[in-house]
C-alpha cells in the first residue's frame, strides 16, 4: 500500500469552489480500482490548507489515477485557485510497526 500526502494552499476567495471541486473528485477516485481509501482535510488552523491523504494498492493503479479523465480536469480546475503548487508525498507503512 502507497499512501500519498497532497497539500494545497487555496486563495481564500476560492476556498468553497475548491471544497465543491474536491468533493467530486473525492467521489469519482473512490471508485477507481486500486483506491483503498480518499479523504480531504482542512488544517485546524488555516482555512486555507487543504490535505488530501490518499490510500493505493501500487505505484499501477496511482499511475491509472494521475491518467483519469475526473483527475485531470479536477487538477486543471484547481490550478487558478491555488497559491502555488501543491507538496505530494508519498509514504509507506513499515511492516515491523504495528
Amino acid at each position: 500500500m502507497i499512501t500519498i500526502l497532497a497539500d494545497f494552499k487555496v486563495k481564500p476567495e476560492c476556498v468553497d469552489e475548491f471544497i465543491r471541486l474536491a468533493a467530486i473528485c473525492t467521489r469519482n477516485s473512490r471508485k477507481e480500482n486500486g483506491n483503498l481509501s480518499y479523504k480531504v482535510f482542512r488544517r485546524r488552523y488555516d482555512d486555507t490548507a487543504f490535505v488530501f491523504v490518499e490510500e493505493w494498492l501500487n505505484d499501477a493503479v496511482i499511475e491509472m489515477h494521475n491518467q483519469m479523465p475526473h483527475f485531470k480536469e479536477f487538477i486543471e480546475q484547481i490550478t487558478p485557485m491555488t497559491e502555488c503548487k501543491p507538496e505530494i508525498t508519498q509514504i509507506m507503512t513499515i511492516p515491523q510497526i504495528r
